[in-house]
């Protein structure tokens, strides 16, 4: 590669890297072009980049990012995964793979200027989805309206039923 492909590449790196809260390397050793193929496909689904990235280019696309804790990590070939959209995204389709097809490794991650360990990855895969979190919020919501209306609704409905018995009653 050209010297000006790369200062392409790491700038073009370096702009993606700025956006996401979160980026994930994975180790990749193993995994045949099917099985990569079928991950690419699921990380598209879910709105996630992947990208199988040179260790020093990497390395400086990384530089004056929150990223830049990753780069101790640079070693041996290694894939770089993140969404602009949801955070979580990445870990919850690269831990379902990984369970799949133990060639793929999850190396760490970087958030906010934080490294997070495989362990500490795989627990956010328990959180709930940005949509499950907005259905239960609402659910929240629309739980006491919906109450009040049913409480509002009933002395009405009691007063019909006991006008009702008691006309019955004197029948």
């Amino acid at each position: 590669m050209k010297k000006e492909d790369k200062s392409i590449v790491v700038a073009d790196l370096h702009q993606r890297m700025l956006r996401p809260k979160v980026a994930i390397l994975t180790r990749f050793i193993g995994l045949n072009g099917g099985k990569m193929t079928h991950l690419r496909a699921e990380l598209r689904r879910a709105a996630v980049e992947y990208r199988i990235v040179k260790n020093t280019l990497l390395r400086l696309a990384i530089q004056g990012t929150d990223k830049e804790l990753l780069g101790t990590k640079l070693e041996g070939p290694i894939a770089v995964a993140w969404s602009d959209t949801d955070p979580i995204a990445p870990a919850r389709v690269l831990a379902k793979f990984a369970k799949d097809f133990p060639e793929l490794k999850i190396l760490v991650a970087s958030s906010e200027g934080k490294l997070w360990s495989p362990e500490e990855i795989q627990a956010w895969v328990t959180l709930p989805s940005l949509k499950e979190l907005r259905a239960k919020i609402l659910g929240f919501i629309q739980g006491p309206a919906s109450n009040l209306a049913r409480l509002m609704s009933t002395p009405g409905t009691r007063l019909a039923q006991l006008l009702k018995a008691k006309s019955q009653k004197e029948e």
